[in-house]
């Protein structure tokens, strides 16, 4: 028989982690298929996104590669430009509302694999998980 604690603890991990996966892939099939062509226009003189272009096809798997580089490009911008895969013209001129739906998105994701970690630590701990 589980107690109480452990139920609310299953349920309100399952849940928020269920939630932010489904907020996430949602997000990124709308930016995949209906925003790609935007955010490779902004980004078209990258080193990044000019070497991971010629990789993405039709395929979702394709784009959300391409969208998850162009992510972490965006949410890590001075690594990126200092390693040379992102242009700081690019990033200066890429358009605000998007570059924060992506960057918003992949911090989401992290945390949400942060969480995941947590709850499985917590529980390891606990004796909840065998």
């Amino acid at each position: 028989m589980r107690s109480d604690i452990e139920i609310v603890y299953f349920l309100f991990g399952g849940g928020v982690l269920f939630a932010i996966g489904f907020l996430f892939i949602g997000t990124q099939l709308y930016l995949a298929y209906f925003r790609m062509n935007e955010i490779l226009d902004g980004l078209s003189r990258s080193r990044g996104v000019q070497l991971r272009r010629s990789m993405m096809g039709k395929d979702p798997f394709s784009r959300f590669f391409m969208l998850i580089s162009v992510s972490a490009m965006l949410s890590f911008y001075n690594r990126s430009i200092k390693g040379g895969d992102l242009d700081l013209e690019d990033y200066t001129h890429f358009p605000r509302g998007l570059r924060q739906i992506i960057t918003l998105s992949y911090l989401t994701a992290l945390f949400a694999g942060l969480l995941l970690f947590t709850l499985w630590g917590v529980g390891k701990y606990m004796g909840w998980l065998k």
